[in-house]
């Protein structure tokens, strides 16, 4: 299993931030992924509750991925993805978002990542390289991205 954290604070109140990654029509607004993929994405569902997808769509129309989101707690936005990774596999993914009150106007997001490669052990280490190098600063920026949204539509 390859799996991180990352984190980030944001000057906002925890039920806003909470809110901004339950809502999956909001998490759209702030994620990097469209952009880096290419990929349009559309909601399946009402986007808060259980069940509910983002579709990852080519540009040819081609369903590529969904993240649905599979638990919620009080502080815990819980997504699995099943997605066409490099060469046609499928993988799955995990991606757990958990809101922090770190004040009354401050909360941190802890964004946790784990998968299993869908690749033969002695391919796991290419395989997290490529995580590392290409997953995870997409993590990164969609955190700074949310924090940047959230932050400025409050100024």
């Amino acid at each position: 299993m390859i799996s991180w954290s990352e984190s980030i604070d944001i000057d906002r109140p925890v039920e806003e931030v909470y809110n901004a990654v339950l809502d999956q029509q909001v998490l759209m607004k702030w994620s990097a992924w469209p952009a880096a993929t290419g990929y349009s994405c559309g909601v399946d569902g009402d986007g808060t509750t259980l069940g509910s997808s983002i579709v990852f769509t080519s540009p040819t129309g081609e369903e590529m991925g969904r993240q649905t989101i599979v638990d919620v707690t009080d502080t815990t936005v819980s997504n699995r993805l099943r997605n066409r990774g490099p060469g046609g596999r499928v993988i799955e993914p995990e991606i757990d978002f958990r809101v922090e009150r770190l004040g009354l106007r401050r909360s941190r997001v802890l964004l946790d990542f784990r998968v299993v490669p869908p690749v033969p052990a002695p391919l796991r280490p290419v395989a997290r390289l490529f995580l590392n190098l290409r997953i995870r600063p997409l993590h990164r920026a969609d955190l700074k991205n949310l924090r940047s949204m959230l932050e400025t539509r409050a100024s």
